[in-house]
């Protein structure tokens, strides 16, 4: 007895391609999924605004560390000769308490001396900003002082070679001892005046005396002078890198 056939219903091809269909699909979600995680993982990082620049204040001047040591800057402020707000970075403070902590008496004094000024001006701001990628304070003071360029600010200092190397980089600089020079006494050949005979000279007799700004006068013929207030009569002018030096004689 034959066995009857049965009939099988074929599976349809569209099907037969699901388990492919959604294992790839299921990969994809895996994926997805991990991808998400490892972005969910990591810490949010924080968006930081770009610092805001500094506002120095109207004809800001900013300050060497040399000022303070020198000690004329508090008399000058208050003669009210310098208009404007004194910038004081704060590395220039911590290089005036470095000397003022230093071994050595005399540059320890110069170090106080220089704090006590600080204390003592009043129309001053203290800022903190810095160049930690420049390591000498000079450096930092003209490097800041091109980056505020905007805010035309001068440098105030008695340092030679900073004015110099400052005005090289197109900073305007404030050199207190160029302005000592400028207000010296200005005489001429024939002119008189009274001077005192401190010391003796070194040439034919030569007696020195010195006028109330500190220039030198050379009297001839004082020696024996010494100590005495005399007049004499400008007869030579010397210019030196200094100053001005007067030679004179006796009337």
């Amino acid at each position: 007895m034959k066995k009857k056939k049965t009939t099988e219903t074929p599976i349809p091809k569209e099907e037969l391609v699901k388990p492919a269909f959604t294992r790839a699909l299921a990969a994809e979600i895996v994926k997805k999924l991990t991808s998400l995680g490892q972005f969910t993982a990591r810490p949010f990082l924080r968006h930081e605004e770009p610092a805001k620049p500094v506002v120095l204040g109207d004809y800001p001047i900013l300050v060497d560390t040399s000022i303070f040591i020198d000690g004329r800057i508090f008399a000058i402020v208050n003669s009210g000769f310098l208009t404007g707000t004194l910038i004081i970075p704060r590395f220039v403070l911590g290089e005036l308490q470095h000397i003022a902590d230093s071994d050595d008496s005399l540059r320890r004094a110069k170090g106080r001396r220089g704090l006590e000024m600080v204390n003592k001006i009043k129309n001053k701001k203290i800022v903190d900003a810095d160049l930690s990628e420049i390591k000498e304070v000079d450096a930092k003071l003209v490097a800041l002082a091109r980056q505020w360029a905007s805010q035309n600010p001068r440098l105030l200092t008695v340092d030679f070679n900073l004015a110099h190397v400052a005005r090289a980089q197109n900073v305007k600089v404030l050199n207190i001892n160029d302005i000592a020079q400028a207000l010296k006494i200005s005489l001429m050949p024939g002119e008189e005046f009274t001077v005192k005979i401190t010391h003796e000279g070194k040439e034919r007799a030569q007696g020195v005396g010195y006028l109330p700004d500190g220039t030198m006068v050379v009297v001839d013929e004082a020696r024996d002078k010494v100590g005495a207030d005399i007049l004499v009569i400008v007869t030579k002018i010397h210019q030196t890198p200094a100053g001005q030096l007067f030679f004179a004689r006796i009337k």
